[in-house]
């Protein structure tokens, strides 16, 4: 019994065959006539096809009217709600979130401003206290404040040309 390659008439003619298959098909394709017929009819049902894609030609402005009417298609209603659907939902979070542990962070943020004042008053009165870091300071706090106007004052020169 012969094993007729018919699956692969078709690869054969597109030319997707290795080396060693196309042989193998060709080979086949000598000694059987139904599989010559086969693969003649394959080919003309090919030309045919090629023949008839080349004579239609699209519809004038064809891309132009495509992309028009991608725009002119309406948002859903839901979709233009979906955005306001999400906003509220993210504020219900917080809020939900601000009410289980707001008196928590407001208490955590007051301890902090306390801390802070207690910091800065602690480091004025150390600085005070010892003449030197005084006037190290004084000239520290000076230097950066002509180093700040000289950098702003060239920041605001470039920008301006």
């Amino acid at each position: 019994m012969i094993e007729h390659p018919e699956d692969q008439l078709s690869v054969y003619l597109d030319g997707e065959l290795n080396d060693d298959e196309r042989q193998r098909v060709k080979d086949h394709i000598e000694k059987c006539e139904s599989c010559k017929a086969l693969l003649e009819e394959l080919s003309t049902l090919q030309h045919d096809l090629a023949q008839t894609f080349r004579r239609i030609q699209e519809p004038a402005h064809l891309e132009v009217r495509i992309l028009q009417s991608i725009a002119e298609e309406e948002i859903p209603a839901a979709a233009e709600k979906g955005w306001v659907l999400g906003f509220l939902m993210m504020l219900l979070t917080f809020s939900i979130f601000w009410f289980l542990t707001g008196s928590v962070l407001v208490k955590l943020i007051h301890g902090l401003l306390k801390l802070t004042a207690a910091m800065v008053y602690a480091a004025s009165h150390f600085i005070l206290s010892v003449p030197v870091l005084t006037g190290v300071t004084v000239v520290l706090s000076l230097a950066i404040l002509t180093a700040s106007v000289y950098s702003l004052r060239r920041l605001l020169q470039t920008t301006a040309n």
